[in-house]
């Protein structure tokens, strides 16, 4: 793939291609022991998960690449007996589309190279400390879709192990569903992400081999890293654990072509923020100007920024109303009158944890790493940082910005909402937006703004009846979301933009 295939300046940008992944069999291997360890709050039903998955990749084509929907539908027609699905990369039923890609299938396709494919497993081996025995096996694997279904879910099937079961080799990565904490396209490059714990270090190693060996292969210039400091090693281990970097997409958000947004947060370290900083003023060909860090309480509830907000249009954002400093200053407004009734949860004190910076490049002298060249003004609050996006960068008037609040702003709603990712939202444009059918309340806003609300059993009935996907505007679209939901992240979180459209502003 050529770089200049890649290009995102904007969330609100056409969505023009992107990378996913389907639940795979890692999944449904997790039992309640592992719940923390494998960053997951309940058992999920695998079958019942991915047939609602596969709304999500059907909306997709759609709107990205249509001609597959008539692809699978002839497939269905032409093999009656079949009663699966499209989606799984390495079956001959599988779509296959160049727009909306499968991170599976693009493993695969690197691993056709011998050197990648021995790279890769000398790689993976080593950091989960398999035995010479194991990686030899997995050498031998000649089947290169085989071997990528292997390498993500941890299991050696009976056949390639001369056994009558199959053998668990590596833990499974039941979180690489959410590809947007790999990596983030910021312009026409790639900053990698340092996944925050042991559970998903796996993803990170398998990306970076898709930045190099796919996405980049032959421009490395355009894979950004940002590490710890050459003398971390030497540091006692408590100190070394300040100064750890660490990085998730859903903290990162290229919200404007000047304007970067960083979360500090449970999954994003300090150290991780202030190297971001440093690094992306030091590479002038992607021309930002300003970024701006929201450092927010370390809470499983809300681990990224991207479970707070996300921007719907230019003048209109989803939030979760507990950390907008307007409402917590508004004595008079109705959340006082439940955040009195629980005392037991330091409510206020959370809130005054929720911090806005501005750094600001200075575009007349050339980058210098030792020298304090940005301004470190800070913002009054989240959401007046969201209300001067929409005002500075997109030429909003300050009356017609709009924000919607997680489950209308109305406990308990609010808070069980955000819980279902209300706020974790992903554009196929300016104003289409995907969300989950069981956030009752905060679909119910969306409509009092003056969005349509549409099921995507009742779209694709629409679709099929002619209408076209360019006619959707201003809507909120509603995955099933029983068992997505359990996994704890919304479409924002399911989806690693590629390409969009340059933002008209």
């Amino acid at each position: 793939m050529l770089s200049n295939q890649l290009y995102v300046d904007s969330e609100l940008g056409v969505l023009k291609k992107i990378l996913i992944h389907s639940p795979d069999a890692g999944i449904g291997k997790i039992i309640p022991g592992t719940f923390t360890d494998n960053l997951y709050d309940d058992i999920v039903h695998l079958k019942k998960m991915q047939k609602e998955y596969n709304h999500y990749v059907l909306l997709l084509l759609w709107f990205l690449d249509s001609e597959k929907i008539k692809y699978i539908k002839e497939y269905h027609q032409s093999n009656p007996e079949f009663d699966g699905n499209c989606f799984i990369p390495g079956k001959k039923e599988y779509f296959n589309s160049d727009k909306v890609l499968e991170s599976q299938n693009l493993l695969e396709k690197i691993l056709l190279d011998e050197k990648v494919k021995l790279r890769l497993i000398a790689a993976i081996c080593s950091y989960e400390e398999s035995s010479l025995q194991i990686q030899q096996k997995l050498e031998n694997i000649q089947d290169a879709s085989l071997l990528a279904k292997i390498l993500i879910t941890g299991v050696l099937p009976a056949e390639e192990n001369n056994s009558h079961e199959d053998q668990f080799i590596f833990p499974p990565i039941p979180n690489f569903i959410f590809t947007r904490d790999i990596g983030i396209i910021i312009k026409d490059h790639i900053l990698l992400s340092r996944m925050a714990t042991s559970a998903r270090k796996r993803e990170s190693l398998l990306t970076k081999f898709l930045a190099l060996y796919f996405f980049f292969k032959n421009q490395p210039e355009k894979v950004i890293e940002v590490i710890e400091e050459s003398d971390f090693f030497l540091y006692e281990e408590e100190e070394r654990k300040h100064r750890i970097i660490s990085i998730e997409g859903g903290d990162i958000m290229m919200i404007h072509p000047k304007h970067l947004i960083v979360g500090c947060s449970e999954r994003t370290s300090s150290n991780a923020v202030n190297e971001i900083v440093h690094t992306i003023f030091s590479r002038p060909e992607l021309g930002i100007e300003k970024i701006s860090v929201v450092k927010i309480p370390r809470n499983r509830a809300q681990m990224h920024i991207d479970t707070i907000f996300t921007q719907v249009k230019r003048d209109t954002w989803v939030l979760y109303g507990r950390y907008s400093e307007n409402i917590l200053a508004d004595e008079n407004n109705s959340k006082q009158s439940y955040l009195s009734k629980l005392s037991h949860i330091p409510r206020k004190g959370e809130m005054e944890l929720v911090e806005v910076f501005r750094f600001e490049k200075n575009i007349q002298e050339p980058y210098q790493k030792n020298k304090d060249y940005s301004s470190n003004t800070k913002i009054a609050g989240l959401e007046s940082l969201l209300r001067e996006i929409s005002i500075e960068d997109f030429n909003v008037a300050p009356k017609d910005v709009k924000i919607i609040y997680s489950g209308g702003n109305v406990f308990p709603y609010d808070e069980r909402e955000q819980w279902t990712d209300s706020c974790n939202v992903v554009a196929l444009k300016e104003g289409v937006v995907i969300g989950y059918d069981r956030n009752d309340k905060t679909a119910e806003a969306f409509k009092q703004h003056g969005f349509n609300v549409i099921t995507t059993e009742n779209l694709f009935k629409k679709f099929e009846e002619g209408l076209l996907p360019k006619d959707v505007q201003n809507t909120l679209i509603l995955l099933p979301s029983a068992e997505l939901s359990r996994a704890r992240g919304g479409s924002h979180c399911m989806s690693m933009p590629l390409l969009r459209d340059q933002f008209i502003h």
